[in-house]
């Protein structure tokens, strides 16, 4: 079955114009680093932001009904705009560099909010962070989580990390069920207001 010219311009102006809506709605999910969100679909051609354009640095601590919050830093030392988008990897580190059990959850958590999972525009010298948090409850007599002497953070859709000084001991749980190394992190997102 032929289409007739009239059908065959119909149908190319309904793919265009779905194309069209596409592009709009992703654009929709992209915010630069300052949090606005950019003019127009052609900043979609963004490269991911790799490790080695990155530093990591995390923010004051702080603690609440046993629980730490810190809100960690991603931000872009290269001269090329990148992206970042999704959650963070960590892994804690003893003072020979070897690693500490840690289980890293996504989501929300006392000390880490619920924060929409959208793609970052990292211009050069940018930031980008994500809330951390984990419980240092105290009542569990003589028994001791490790402490980390280095960490190691992996930025979203990577997976080399990069590896900071930072010592952090989380621990929570019930008596007598101690758990250790349990951190929860959020998707990144662009510097808050």
């Amino acid at each position: 079955m032929e289409l007739s010219r009239r059908a065959r311009i119909g149908l190319a102006l309904v793919v265009a114009l779905l194309a069209a809506l596409a592009l709009g709605s992703l654009a929709a999910l992209v915010v630069n680093s300052n949090g606005s969100t950019p003019p127009s679909a052609s900043t979609l051609v963004i490269p991911r932001c790799l490790t080695a354009q990155l530093r990591v640095t995390p923010g004051t601590s702080e603690g609440a009904l046993g629980h730490i919050g810190v809100v960690v830093h991603f931000t872009n030392r290269s001269r090329s705009t990148c992206e970042l988008h999704g959650y963070p990897g960590m892994q804690m580190l003893d003072a020979a560099g070897k690693p500490i059990p840690t289980s890293v959850q996504r989501g929300i958590a006392y000390t880490v909010p619920k924060v929409p999972e959208r793609a970052v525009k990292l211009t050069p010298g940018g930031e980008a962070s994500f809330d951390l948090g984990y419980s240092d409850s105290t009542g569990y007599g003589d028994e001791k989580c490790p402490t980390s002497t280095r960490v190691e953070i992996t930025p979203p859709n990577d997976f080399k990390p990069l590896t900071i000084a930072w010592r952090i001991e989380p621990y929570g749980g019930d008596i007598p069920h101690l758990k250790c190394g349990e951190i929860t992190v959020s998707p990144v997102f662009a510097r808050r207001p």
